[in-house]
């Protein structure tokens, strides 16, 4: 493609996404379905096609999406919950693909019409059917945020025990079509040492090195620096597991576990939120592309005899087990649904299969086509169970998990920057018993925090970005404390903004300061000079003998008509910093 003819698709692409986005929101169907969509009508397929090549890469390129996903999975995940969720994974993990397998194997065995070639090609096809889409649960579960409820462990346990039983599934592949379940035992024990080591280097990385390199990052180059570490992080670590044949999504996950108790995990949050959104988006619109309406009615009968059959297999599964597991009526149904859609895993499998003589074309289109159009098909059901849940169960939705709650800052109050103010501030709301959670970009200050036991953690609260990670519309209250002004105007103005419900707070040390932060909209502004000279002048009259009804007297006329007779001729005093009355001009 010319660079023209690039510019113009990401124009139309970008410009179909606003639009069907907006569409799905007001129809309630979901983000995942309008992308799909727009892949589908901008995509080779199409009766008046944007892109007609270039799709694979494309879709490896919404793959990246995929992976900052899982890496942002991982740092809501710390490893106490992922010790507390072994039963989970071994067991529950263990019995779904198993038994998922099995039926669907046993379907495909019993259905001799259907052009599966013999036994081996039944069991290939299960196992890569048996898997479960972690891009469409996980954005599902973003969207209905619940990326921390009991659904979202489920479906973590699942994504975690499939992720290492893709290279066992793969290995199998070409051992059926020699005939030969007996495999070199040399090879097989190198590959396992090989597989332990690269777990282990990743581990060992961002256990130690990563938040050394974090920890410069942040003192010496600030926030942009600190984010490509971040970015080239994920990416070597899913370019290890990639490189033994593990997920590349497992890598990802591991170093968002690893880092997720780091005191810079809402800024690592924030950093890679900004970039996961359109990636993710390319890989939806990427997989609609790929999917040919006319295949799927060609192949008609079977299609739709054999998806809705599939479907329900793994449904029923699910619920099942997550029933035999007691955690509940409607995490059990949330969870089949979520976990029903076919994993984009099956591709590979699939297409190593069919080079392999395993499957036939017509069998191998089927597959995919399958696989393909589970896309389309599953958000719509999951959004569909939400509501049926919703309305049917009268059990409460239940709380999120306490560490959760602290994590996040819902009904929080934020407080910005750990300076004196900062730090007095959060003596304050402790005293009040008000729960808080404080940012600073400081090195030191948050050395400082600990002393003091602050919950203090690194971030720029001021990137819309850090706010929008850390859900900012569900705070009680922000409280701006930082020293620097044009980060207290520029925050202030984004809030206001984009937040219009959030109760903004902060001090200043002039006038003329507060005065234009009130224009911009903030009411509760402080300047602290004023306040301050005022409150040392009371304690001067004090000391000279003063009685307390004529210092009362004195003060409120100085306050009188906002402090008229202390602002003089001019609106910025001549002790006033040069940088600060530059911003003023």
């Amino acid at each position: 493609m010319s660079t023209d003819q690039i510019l113009l698709a990401l124009a139309v692409i970008i410009t179909a996404v606003v639009v069907a986005g907006s569409v799905a929101k007001k129809l309630n169907m979901g983000s995942i379905v309008a992308l799909l969509v727009v892949g589908m009508a901008l995509g080779p397929h199409s009766p008046r096609p944007l892109l007609t090549g270039h799709v694979d890469e494309l879709q490896t390129v919404g793959e990246i999406g995929v992976i900052l996903l899982l890496f942002l999975v991982g740092l809501n995940t710390q490893p106490k919950r992922l010790s507390s969720m072994r039963s989970l994974i071994f067991g529950l993990g263990t019995a779904q693909y198993l038994l998922t397998t099995i039926i669907i194997a046993g379907l495909l065995i019993a259905v001799h019409h259907v052009h599966w070639q013999s036994l081996q090609s039944s069991l290939i096809v299960a196992l890569g059917l048996a898997m479960s889409s972690e891009a469409v649960a996980f954005s599902s579960l973003e969207e209905h945020a619940e990326s921390v409820s009991p659904r979202s462990r489920v479906v973590m346990a699942v994504a975690i025990y499939q992720d290492f039983i893709t290279i066992p599934v793969l290995a199998v592949i070409p051992l059926l079509a020699s005939k030969s379940m007996q495999a070199p035992p040399v090879p097989t024990v190198f590959k396992t040492l090989e597989v332990c080591t690269a777990i282990t280097a990743v581990y060992l990385f961002a256990r130690y090195a990563l938040p050394k390199a974090l920890a410069f990052a942040a003192r010496k180059h600030g926030i942009e620096v600190f984010s490509l570490i971040i970015i080239a992080a994920i990416f070597a670590s899913a370019w290890a597991m990639d490189r033994v044949g593990l997920s590349t999504a497992l890598g990802a996950f591991m170093v968002g576990m690893v880092l997720s108790t780091s005191v810079f995990a809402d800024q690592i949050k924030a950093s890679v939120s900004s970039i996961k959104g359109p990636l993710l988006g390319v890989f939806f619109i990427a997989i609609g592309m790929s999917i040919n309406l006319r295949e799927v009615i060609g192949i008609g009968g079977p299609l739709l005899y054999y998806l809705p059959a599939l479907f329900l297999i793994k449904i029923a599964v699910v619920i099942a087990l997550a029933l035999g597991f007691r955690l509940g009526f409607r995490t059990s149904l949330l969870a089949g649904l979520l976990l029903a859609p076919f994993d984009e895993t099956a591709y590979i499998i699939f297409s190593s299969a069919q080079r392999s003589g395993l499957l036939s074309e017509q069998a191998y289109a089927m597959g995919l086509m399958g696989i393909s159009f589970s896309f389309v098909v599953s958000p719509l059901l999951i959004n569909l169970g939400y509501k049926l849940v919703d309305r049917f169960t009268t059990q409460p939705k239940p709380d999120l998990p306490l560490k959760a709650l602290k994590e996040s800052s819902h009904d929080h109050v934020v407080v910005v920057g750990y300076s004196y103010v900062g730090r007095v501030i959060c003596i304050i709301l402790e005293q009040a018993n008000v729960p808080y959670i404080a940012f600073e970009l400081s090195l030191d200050r948050l050395e400082e925090a600990k002393k003091w036991k602050h919950k203090v953690h690194y971030g720029d609260v001021t990137d819309p970005a850090m706010m929008g990670a850390l859900a900012v519309s569900r705070a009680r209250a922000v409280i701006v404390t930082t020293r620097e002004y044009p980060a207290i105007k520029r925050m202030t103005g984004t809030l206001r903004q984009f937040y219009p419900s959030v109760k903004v707070m902060t001090a200043v040390p002039y006038l003329f300061q507060r005065d234009e932060l009130r224009k911009m909209g903030v009411a509760n502004v402080m300047a602290l000079t004023p306040e301050g000279t005022l409150s040392f002048g009371r304690s001067v009259l004090g000391e000279l003998g003063i009685r307390t009804d004529d210092i009362d007297t004195i003060i409120s006329s100085l306050r009188a008509d906002d402090y008229a007779s202390m602002r003089g001729e001019g609106t910025i005093p001549e002790d006033v910093p040069k940088d600060a009355a530059a911003e003023k001009g």
